[in-house]
């Protein structure tokens, strides 16, 4: 059974290939385009997974869309169906009619038959995709599950419980009351851009001030509502109003001062204060949803997905401020992610085939050999030489001080690097972070850097318990505190750091790489950071690779087993 799942039109498309229920291949189309987070049909992503895997579009049995137009068939639309402008619209039209027959209550999927060489294509609800990316990537068999968003068809937060092949639905919520929306509001009222730069909020949340005058003031805006349901106050937020600009009103500017922020890199104490106060209300209100799933579920295990849940700061609290002991967030949360989500949907929900319970790689995406790299170099003239032991060069590099950057093995999906397409440094050097933000991503000072240690080490150097694992980068934890002055470029304001832990069976160069620089240095430590300067995506082969090296501060370049050198 071949599924492709598409997240097309919406922040970020992708495209992913199932194979009896098993990730084959799948990559965001802006690692093509270069066009970061677009939203365009992702045919070279596409392209990409038929090709890889010798397929033609006729060899797949279905193909499942992230998005359901349907959705909107839950009521009426005058405009489309009783005032044709267009043919197409029967699509549409026709079934909206169809329900004033019968008790209009469509269901969470449509699917649509064409014949010939197109396979039949579902459509899935947004945040039903969002729940199965975060039940069937993880490998429990039971779990209550919470997505949350800026909005989907009409729900910003779902909550439910997996069981097996199931998602079974609690409740969910309705724009305008959405916690995304919420975060969206503040990043844009601080100067930043709404759905694009909520991680910079997030890194300002960890400066050490006193917000709690702030965090009274924005904190009034919301209702706590039994159930674990919330509402916003719609006379400080009209993200819902798509008419008008700016997602917040006069109000809620008049309540924090009459300020907005600059959105730059020169912050001053009242954004830090706002940003701060923000983020404590946003983690106390998805507290409150979590405690009442809880109650209701009694599962130890939570799983969540949805662009929310790229807020590892919270992340990394849930399991000691709720009652769940066990979480999980994939690799891609958010809306990049909803094609796994609506191919595995489609795999279990709906064709009822067996679950595979076993951990999944980010790393799904191309790959490139040494003559490919080769090639790309020669047809530069750019000097290279071929290392016999990567790894330990990669170490010693770092080690003196070096900033490079790797690409090797697959590629990985979703926001994060780790470990195969990576701009690596050494932790203990104090300039490291200034370093790498101001002469090679080109972005803010205060933005953090990952720690990724190898997993037997991770409670000895962070503050966690042993056998602790974190292999998407999802969670900040907090540091022990003999080794914060030790790791001053991956040590956060507030002690933290976003770790990454590695095992070798799942990436073996990468681990090879921190185990000889803790051999060099006796700490099993490196920071790691996507490879892309600022507003590009993320490299995909040797030319983007190439081409960021030489238009960033970086000093060497790795391919797989070559080095490259400015020098």
């Amino acid at each position: 059974m071949k599924i492709i799942g598409l997240n097309s039109g919406e922040i970020n498309s992708s495209a992913v290939l199932l194979n009896e229920g098993n990730i084959i291949s799948g990559a965001p189309e802006e690692r093509f385009t270069r066009s970061k987070k677009t939203k365009v049909f992702p045919k070279n992503a596409m392209k990409f997974i038929l090709d890889s895997n010798q397929l033609q579009l006729t060899d797949i049995d279905y193909v499942s869309q992230a998005w359901n137009p349907g959705a909107s068939w839950q009521k009426y639309n005058p405009m489309i169906s009783s005032n044709r402008t267009k043919r197409e619209d029967y699509f549409y039209s026709i079934p909206d009619h169809l329900f004033n027959f019968v008790e209009r209550s469509p269901k969470d999927w449509v699917k649509m038959e064409f014949g010939g060489k197109i396979p039949p294509v579902y459509f899935i609800q947004h945040h039903r995709c969002h729940a199965a990316n975060a039940f069937f990537l993880s490998t429990f068999e039971e779990a209550a599950f919470l997505t949350a968003d800026w909005r989907g068809e009409y729900e910003c937060l779902t909550r439910g419980i997996g069981k097996e092949n199931e998602l079974t639905i609690l409740d969910s919520q309705e724009v305008p009351h959405s916690l995304g929306m919420f975060y969206a509001t503040f990043t844009e009222l601080l100067g930043y851009q709404s759905d694009n730069d909520e991680w910079k909020v997030m890194a300002l949340s960890a400066f050490q001030v006193d917000c709690s005058k702030y965090t009274k003031l924005i904190r009034s805006t919301v209702n706590l509502l039994p159930r674990g349901r919330f509402e916003l106050d719609q006379s400080y937020y009209k993200g819902a109003l798509l008419d008008q600009p700016n997602l917040y009103t006069g109000k809620l500017l008049d309540l924090l001062g009459g300020k907005k922020g600059k959105g730059s890199a020169e912050t001053d104490d009242w954004m830090i204060m706002i940003a701060k106060a923000m983020q404590e209300v946003a983690e106390e209100i998805a507290v409150h949803v979590l405690d009442d799933l809880y109650e209701r579920t009694k599962t130890e295990n939570v799983v969540l997905a949805g662009g929310f849940f790229m807020n590892s700061v919270f992340n990394g609290k849930i399991a000691d401020r709720t009652k769940f002991k066990n979480v999980f967030i994939s690799y891609a949360p958010d809306d990049v992610g909803n094609s796994l989500g609506a191919a595995l949907y489609v795999n279990h929900c709906i064709l009822n085939q067996p679950r595979q319970k076993v951990f999944r790689p980010s790393a799904i995406g191309p790959s490139f050999n040494t003559n490919s790299i080769k090639e790309a170099l020669n047809r530069r003239n750019i000097k290279y030489r071929i290392l016999d032991n990567p790894p330990q060069e990669v170490a010693n590099l770092i080690s003196q001080g070096y900033v490079i950057g790797l690409l090797q093995g697959r590629m990985e999906f979703g926001d994060r690097a780790l470990g195969n397409r990576s701009i690596l440094g050494d932790p203990r050097n104090v300039k490291m972070k200034d370093k790498v933000n101001g002469m090679i991503k080109y972005r803010e000072g205060y933005r953090p850097f990952a720690p990724a240690t190898i997993s037997e080490e991770s409670h000895n150097i962070f503050e966690v318990n042993s056998g602790f694992e974190c292999h998407y980068m999802e969670k900040v934890v907090k540091i022990r505190e003999k080794f914060r002055e030790l790791l001053p470029a991956v040590t956060h304001y507030d002690g933290s750091g976003r770790i990454q832990t590695v095992r070798e069976e799942d990436n073996p160069y990468f681990y090879q790489v921190i185990k000889e620089f803790q051999k060099i240095t006796g700490l099993p430590v490196v920071l790691n950071t996507s490879f892309n300067i600022n507003a590009e995506p993320v490299v995909l082969s040797p030319d983007d690779a190439i081409s960021t090296f030489y238009n960033s501060g970086l000093e060497f370049l790795v391919l797989e087993n070559i080095l490259v050198s400015k020098n």
